[in-house]
């Protein structure tokens, strides 16, 4: 069922407007970013220092997002030694972008893909990325 089909999302002035507004103003702006090598254990304090559910990992020469870790991806290592695997190894999700004059809607079609949850905003591929949109920025609606 999409974001606009169903009845208890038609609220005036909100949600309905979301899908026609420019991703940039729905987004979270920055992105918490780790170097590929960083440990796991670095990543777990990435995302508890800033309170966040993914962090994105990113190559140590080129600076290229790579892919994101995420708290729920973390869980199968658990079990595990932290110290025999770094954060490359941990990426769950790929990287997707989305332009930052994409609409809500676009946003919306790209989150519903499998394995996106977070899509990344930049201009172009080697353009350093803006912010972060997810499913929470769209039904949130702009902050500011």
């Amino acid at each position: 069922m999409t974001l606009e089909a169903h009845p208890a999302m038609r609220t005036p002035g909100h949600l309905q407007d979301v899908l026609e507004m420019e991703v940039r103003d729905l987004m979270t702006p920055g992105v918490i970013s780790i170097a590929e090598d960083a440990s796991l254990s670095q990543v777990r304090r990435a995302l508890s220092a800033h309170r966040v559910h993914a962090v994105l990992v990113v190559g140590r020469q080129t600076g290229r997002p790579l892919g994101w870790v995420t708290a729920r991806g973390l869980l199968a290592w658990l079990d595990g030694d932290p110290r025999l695997a770094c954060a490359r190894d941990a990426i769950t999700e790929r990287a997707a972008t989305i332009q930052p004059s994409a609409t809500g809607r676009a946003a919306v079609a790209a989150l519903g893909h499998p394995q996106v949850s977070r899509l990344l905003v930049q201009r172009h591929a080697k353009t350093m990325p803006e912010g972060v949109v997810s499913d929470l920025d769209l039904i949130t609606g702009p902050q500011g």
